[in-house]
């Protein structure tokens, strides 16, 4: 769901102007890039057999990355800090209704959240694309709908505002 946490994290900034936009952006993919640095050290295969995410994707996981996250940002306060707590914990949120498998409570837990709708995220629309790029984009107009509308508040001119808009829609349709 790229498009989507950027958007979340766009959504996110828009609200909290103190809070770094580069940081805000990271923290919303933070545990991507947990799972990759993971999976490149064999720790989380993504193989076409195996999959497992639980040490980078679980609930538990996801708190901690954004907790220790944030805390690089404790002494800017928390208009600084809890937006980019709150926008890795977003990570778990958007990953919860489509992910390759459920989302597990902590790593190797027998409680997991979600569904296991991949198979069907994957299946093609009547519309053409994938039922999970529909859910996607859904996500991700509202997020940035949030966006655009809180940017005026936020002091973004309206045609960063804009560009910002086009290019995660163009980064949906990319992907």
């Amino acid at each position: 769901m790229y498009a989507a946490h950027f958007a979340a994290g766009l959504a996110i900034k828009a609200r909290a102007p103190a809070a770094p936009t580069w940081a805000v952006l990271t923290a919303a993919f933070l545990p991507d890039f947990v799972w990759i640095g993971l999976a490149a050290a064999g720790v989380e295969p993504a193989n076409g057999k195996v999959f497992f995410d639980e040490w980078s994707h679980s609930l538990v996981s996801i708190g901690v990355e954004a907790s220790l996250f944030a805390a690089l940002f404790w002494r800017s306060g928390p208009a600084v800090w809890a937006p980019i707590w709150l926008a890795g914990a977003s990570h778990f949120l958007l990953d919860l209704p489509i992910h390759p498998a459920p989302l597990a409570l902590y790593p190797h837990s027998a409680i997991h959240a979600g569904w296991n709708l991949w198979a069907w995220g994957l299946t093609k629309s009547a519309l053409g694309q994938s039922n999970y790029w529909w859910i996607q984009l859904g996500v991700m107009l509202a997020l940035l709908a949030v966006y655009a509308l809180s940017a005026k508040k936020a002091a973004i001119p309206w045609n960063v505002a804009a560009a910002t808009c086009l290019a995660v829609f163009g980064l949906h349709l990319v992907f």
